[in-house]
């Protein structure tokens, strides 16, 4: 332990030892209190480090000062509550063992570890009205904040409500409602998705379409938004025919634009889409990449390992679970004011589903 880390340890333990003297009465409304050498000699600390307990539970309200006469406890002294060492996360999805939820999980105890909290894991799966009824549940119990993942955040504007009544800190990760200012810590959708269109445009392709997934979500907005300024700014047109914008994608449709020569590359919003076409495509006998590009968002576990190995924008998930976490502890602790929303680096990788070129 640092010789910061031991002062501060030892002026909690001045404070805590006050608080808990009057809490059990042996410190009564009006009692004047031993005095900064009494204290000293008592608890074995330097009269500084009395000093500053001291001089904060005054601030708090919990003691009061007399000039030359001490040191007494205030009336109705107001002994602040232990905050609660308990943490929540709420994930609604698809699957609790998805390897990104894993390393997010992963993340997050990374950071309550080592500030002595223990992380309650909530699953559901993708279904709103079990979400809602979960997190109001949860607001009913001793927390210190909520962190959520949540299927819907524009629905969720009605419980989010709920909680800001109750006071509890709360942060979002990866999605967001629209309009409705939250703390939210996600990655930086757009630029890589921008990157990534960047690239293939690079590569000689023009005719590149945009496939969503969830086209619902804060993310998949900003990954389009991304692709569509990389291809504005290279002064390509977007064909609203070369837009898949529909959670059911009609791969034969897809299939028929690329052998006709009318799309050569996809950008996908996550790779669950691109997994996905890899699979259909492969299906229809296209070949990737030697007539279409592919390029997904996350770099998923499984991307690696794919028929054809994924070309993705990689998202560092255990960053985000931690990141979320350490926002939560500057709410609670009051370090961090107003909302904030925290975007966090991507990175392309490149692999054996996209090819240049040769028109």
């Amino acid at each position: 332990m640092s010789k910061k880390d031991l002062t501060l340890t030892k002026y909690q333990m001045v404070k805590d030892y006050v608080l808990s003297q009057i809490e059990n009465q042996e410190f009564t409304e009006e009692d004047r209190i031993p005095s900064e050498s009494e204290f000293s000699k008592l608890l074995d600390v330097s009269t500084i480090t009395v000093r500053k307990a001291l001089s904060e539970l005054v601030n708090e309200g919990v003691i009061y000062r007399i000039r030359g006469k001490g040191s007494f406890v205030a009336s109705q002294a107001a002994v602040p509550e232990k905050t609660s060492n308990l943490v929540a996360f709420v994930i609604s999805g698809v699957e609790l063992y998805d390897s990104s939820y894993m390393q997010i999980m992963r993340g997050i105890q990374s950071f309550l570890g080592k500030h002595g909290c223990k992380l309650i894991i909530e699953f559901v799966e993708n279904d709103f009205e079990q979400e809602r009824e979960l997190v109001l549940g949860l607001i009913q119990t001793e927390l210190r904040g909520l962190l959520i993942y949540s299927s819907d955040p524009e629905a969720a504007k009605g419980y989010l409500g709920e909680i800001r009544k109750k006071a509890i800190p709360f942060v979002m990760l990866d999605r967001s409602p629209s309009g409705y200012p939250v703390n939210v810590v996600t990655c930086n959708n757009h630029d890589g998705a921008y990157e990534a269109v960047e690239y293939l445009i690079q590569q000689g392709h023009q005719r590149i379409g945009f496939a969503a997934y969830d086209y619902h979500l804060s993310p998949e907005i900003d990954r389009y938004n991304g692709y569509r300024n990389a291809m504005l700014n290279a002064s390509i047109p977007i064909s609203e025919s070369l837009l898949f914008l529909d959670k059911e994608m009609d791969h034969a449709v897809l299939a028929h634009l690329i052998q006709n020569g009318e799309l050569t590359a996809l950008f996908c919003a996550n790779d669950k889409r691109a997994l996905e076409v890899i699979e259909r495509l492969t299906a229809l006998d296209i070949r990737i990449p030697e007539q279409v590009s592919l390029i997904g968002f996350d770099d998923f576990e499984s991307s690696k390992f794919a028929k054809v190995a994924l070309s993705t924008v990689k998202q560092y998930f255990d960053v985000l679970g931690y990141e979320s976490a350490k926002l939560l502890f500057e709410i609670t602790e009051g370090s961090s004011y107003g909302n904030k929303k925290v975007m966090l680096p991507t990175s392309l990788v490149i692999r054996e589903t996209t090819k240049r070129f040769q028109g």
